[in-house]
């Protein structure tokens, strides 16, 4: 293991939303250890992201294949450049993983493709197997990262602060809001430049860790301030149960969107451990609030519905990809008026299931945009949203960031 980082962890959970519509998870998530000349040790995170529309009907496959065709391809890397040439390696992270990653991968697709039984449909169109890809790599002296599509990278430093270090660029106006990169595209190998960064650890002395994450952790919280802080705090957890449980959690009250997460910590002197019950979890439907390491008692419990309502007025951006993937659950309501009994009797398990059932009832003042999407979704499954008793006059402010782009 390199000296320099702690042994690094990863893991993926299956959507809420695919779960209830009993699709599969469509992300993947891997950690290596790799050894090169001389023994040199490199760790490697990956996340990827299947699409899961109609056309990528194996993005689950894809994504898996992406995570361990990237391992393959740093690996060949590793044996043939040394650690200590960082201008080669940046030139790799630039353009010639890129290339390799994607040869690798769309070999792959084939094989799999040419073993589907039984025969396959047609011609291998890669978009069928499409997904995005986020790579970090961690040497014993500088650690980089490089890839395409809507995964996060953020650095957190000794004192808990957290940062965005690699997000999506834009794709620019033509691009819808659920647009990403993709492993699928002809250029994709081009759309790596952008994202790709190497920087030597002596000029990071506060770098605590750093979090990998597909665009589903993201779009389950309420802000970014959420969403950092939540990365602040999930490195505290040692248990790879408590990380399932966390993510589980995360979408269960978030997006419903599959998510993947891999992290890694600097390796340090024995110091005091945080407490694992008081590391992460969460206090409230999309804000995704981490609760904190001293309890509030005399604190009320938060109305999980209005807390879900006022996160997503307070982004109009991502009001459309929180509410889509709930149009089979919006369906179900409409056929068997006892499930939004069942949803509003614990909507801390389901605060936007929850919304959705008090939207049925005419009990909920949501913010305009809300309102129009709800309507629209009533709409299309046939149905009308009740109009609410009362207008509100209070309307949460609006946030400023765009919809982080999609792959669903």
């Amino acid at each position: 293991m390199s000296s320099a980082w702690l042994a690094p962890r990863a893991c993926s959970v299956i959507g809420a939303a695919h779960r209830r519509q009993g699709k599969p998870c469509q992300d993947a998530s891997l950690t290596a250890q790799l050894t090169g000349q001389g023994g040199q040790t490199l760790q490697l995170l990956a996340v990827a992201d299947g699409h899961g529309s109609s056309r990528s009907w194996l993005s689950d496959r894809g994504s898996a294949l992406a995570c361990r065709e990237a391992e393959r391809a740093v690996a060949e890397v590793l044996a043939v450049t040394p650690l200590e040439d960082t201008t080669a390696w940046e030139t790799w992270l630039a353009s010639g993983l890129a290339a390799a990653v994607q040869r690798r991968w769309r070999e792959a697709i084939a094989a799999d493709w040419k073993q589907r039984k039984p025969n396959p449909p047609g011609p291998l169109e890669p978009v069928t197997y499409g997904c995005t890809l986020g790579l970090v790599l961690l040497a014993p002296r500088w650690w980089g990262c490089t890839g395409l599509g809507d995964w996060d990278l953020v650095a957190v430093t000794e004192k808990g602060s957290a940062s965005l270090v690699s997000e999506e660029p834009s794709l620019g106006p033509q691009a819808s809001g659920e647009a990403t990169a993709s492993l699928c595209l002809p250029e994709g190998p081009a759309l790596w430049g952008p994202r790709a960064q190497l920087h030597p650890l002596a000029a990071q002395p506060q770098l605590r860790a750093l979090v990998l994450s597909t665009d589903g952790v993201r779009k389950s919280c309420a802000s970014d301030a959420d969403f950092l802080a939540l990365c602040g705090q999930v490195i505290a957890l040692r248990s790879p149960q408590e990380l399932e449980e966390g993510l589980a959690q995360i979408t269960r009250q978030g997006s419903g969107d599959d998510v993947s997460l891999a992290m890694a910590l600097r390796q340090r002197p024995p110091s005091r451990r945080w407490p694992l019950a008081a590391a992460l979890l969460l206090a409230g439907a999309t804000t995704l609030a981490v609760v904190g390491l001293v309890r509030r008692p005399t604190a009320p419990p938060a109305d999980p519905v209005l807390v879900q309502q006022r996160a997503l007025c307070a982004d109009p951006s991502r009001i459309r990809a929180n509410l889509t993937p709930r149009r089979a659950q919006l369906q179900q309501l409409r056929r068997d008026p006892s499930l939004a009994a069942q949803l509003l009797a614990a909507p801390q398990n389901d605060p936007l299931g929850a919304l959705l059932a008090r939207s049925q009832r005419g009990s909920l003042n949501p913010c305009p945009a809300l309102e129009q999407q709800l309507m629209a979704l009533w709409r299309d499954a046939g149905g009308k949203m009740p109009a609410a008793a009362q207008r509100s006059n209070e309307r949460p402010p609006a946030g400023d960031r765009p919809a982080a782009p999609g792959s669903r």
